[in-house]
């Protein structure tokens, strides 16, 4: 049977293409989301101005236009508080990470990689934390390739399913008619006397 990879091969396109803009061209990405606010910024005082009855079109065109305002701000908003953001996070997860590390029994040294682990995304937190000017280029190359690194994931799962396919295709060739069901609901009589037997 035949997988279908389009769904990771589209992943794998739209992360490569986001990793690629978020590290190389920031300020593209911000223009995205310029044009996308300014179309629903133009798309809802068109449809406020459109009128309708009582007016009701008005409100729901500077609901829109509001909106559309504020995703035209939102580079700005997480350009200034993503260090502070992702710091906080980082912060939460290595002392659950340490936490963790200190409750459970794990053998093979797995115990200390997660303690070390832990301290480390908390270092990390506290840094970005205090330090958001210089940790928000930081942040923004990291997850971009981090973005990457999911798009190279995506690229191989969509190797790994053609390579699959190819297999069964090849592989079910020679005993196609084994695959073969009988959906008739028809009783052979073999079948039958087998039965009875």
């Amino acid at each position: 049977m035949k997988i279908d990879n389009s769904g990771y091969l589209f992943k794998a396109i739209l992360l490569t293409a986001c990793g690629i803009l978020l590290t190389f061209f920031p300020g593209v990405l911000a223009w995205v989301f310029y044009i996308i606010g300014g179309i629903i910024i133009i798309g809802s005082l068109l449809t406020g101005l459109s009128g309708g009855e009582g007016g009701s079109l008005f409100s729901v065109g500077m609901v829109g236009a509001g909106i559309g305002l504020f995703i035209m701000y939102l580079p700005k908003l997480i350009s200034s508080h993503i260090a502070i953001i992702a710091g906080m996070v980082l912060v939460i997860v290595g002392i659950v990470q340490i936490v963790k590390s200190r409750k459970k029994d794990l053998s093979n040294g797995m115990r200390n990689v997660q303690l070390v682990f832990g301290i480390l995304l908390l270092v990390a937190g506290i840094f970005f934390m205090f330090n958001p000017f210089h940790a928000s280029k930081i942040i923004r190359i990291l997850t971009g390739v981090l973005l990457l690194l999911f798009a190279a994931f995506n690229y191989y799962v969509v190797h790994v399913i053609n390579q699959r396919n190819a297999g069964n295709i090849s592989g079910n060739s020679n005993n196609a008619s084994d695959n073969i069901i009988d959906t008739s609901g028809v009783e052979k009589p073999d079948e039958i006397n087998n039965r009875i037997e």
